[in-house]
């Protein structure tokens, strides 16, 4: 059986609240349609993971056992053969009245100069601890330890737009990392990188957020037909690929979804860690009216026989071609789908 995995994390939320009225009015027009209609029609499955990179190893890798920090460093040559290495990727922690809330290098955007600049004065620093920052891409830096943390995470992606007081690690070596993180604020808060950034109204890199995952073992899915490449732009799922032995082609443009493919279009999966709802509507309108109907015209014409989604969330949304005949089935709002924290 021909089809395509299509993985879209945040496509049904989670969001705190409901959605509100106003978005709901606007999904109930023209340009959703085919996305309610295919959504109504679809057989709604349960499955072991309920996380974005949970649900990437399950399609990707399900017999992976490296933890996340291992798969990214190995795909971003990073050398990992000596000491304890653990992501920790550049933030900004920004200021509330009483808390700080978390944003990602998503919103910083930091140049590779400026990572190498920083990274330089916090080994500089910190020699003398014995801890040491790398990294080859400015979005994802890597801590090296002489010993291993005794640490529990909370994934950055889970913790992103929060309170970080209450997603900061924790453990024997909690108040450690609280000490280490302190300084390292001060240290990049005076850095001549950091002066820049503000001077050109960019958001300062005035923070760090350790974090690992650790993955089960899957049981490969039954009655699918193996992937044979994968289309995605997100490092973590082309880590997964490159160890799985599969093709990687960039999305950039809808022509290299092919049937057996295993696609990832995370456009709207920032939105949604932040909560903004207004952000996730605009892009779920660039879904609905570019890659969307693309992929569900390959049912239609009979090139794959059938459509798998994958929101993230613990769902996994099935759509076989015999689905798209049943036309007495009343279409359902997409919003009507979506889940609330």
């Amino acid at each position: 059986m021909n089809n395509i995995d299509l993985v879209v994390p945040g496509l049904l939320g989670p969001f705190p609240d409901q959605i509100p009225g106003y978005i709901q009015q606007q999904l109930l027009q023209p340009e959703f349609r085919l996305i309610n209609q295919w959504l109504s029609r679809a057989k709604t499955g349960g499955l072991p993971v309920t996380s974005f990179y949970e649900t990437l190893v399950y399609l990707i890798h399900p017999s992976n056992k490296l933890t996340l920090c291992q798969l990214s460093a190995q795909y971003d040559g990073i050398d990992i053969s000596q000491g304890y290495y653990y992501r920790v990727d550049p933030v900004h922690f920004k200021a509330e009245s009483d808390h700080a809330v978390l944003l990602g290098a998503g919103l910083l955007l930091p140049e590779l100069y400026e990572t190498h600049d920083l990274i330089a004065s916090f080994n500089a620093h910190f020699l003398e601890d014995k801890i040491s920052l790398h990294a080859t891409d400015p979005n994802r830096w890597y801590l090296k330890c002489d010993r291993a943390l005794e640490l529990e995470f909370n994934a950055l992606d889970y913790s992103l737009g929060r309170d970080i007081k209450h997603f900061m690690p924790t453990g024997k070596d909690a108040l450690w990392w609280r000490k280490i993180i302190n300084e390292a604020q001060m240290l990049f808060f005076q850095h001549e990188i950091n002066q820049s950034r503000e001077a050109k109204g960019q958001l300062g890199i005035n923070g760090l957020w350790l974090w690992d995952m650790t993955f089960d073992n899957y049981q490969t899915r039954k009655n699918t037909h193996s992937s044979q490449q994968l289309v995605a732009n997100d490092a973590f799922a082309a880590a997964l690929a490159k160890q799985a032995g599969l093709l990687v082609e960039p999305v950039t443009d809808v022509d290299a979804i092919k049937k057996n493919s295993t696609v990832v279009l995370d456009q709207l999966y920032e939105s949604v860690c932040y909560a903004d709802v207004d952000a996730w509507f605009q892009a779920l309108k660039c879904f609905c009216n570019e890659s969307f109907p693309y992929i569900t015209n390959q049912l239609k014409t009979g090139e794959i026989d059938e459509l798998n989604i994958f929101p993230c969330d613990g769902r996994e949304l099935k759509i076989k071609r015999m689905s798209l005949l049943k036309f007495w089935k009343p279409s359902k709002p997409l919003y009507k789908h979506i889940s609330v924290l």
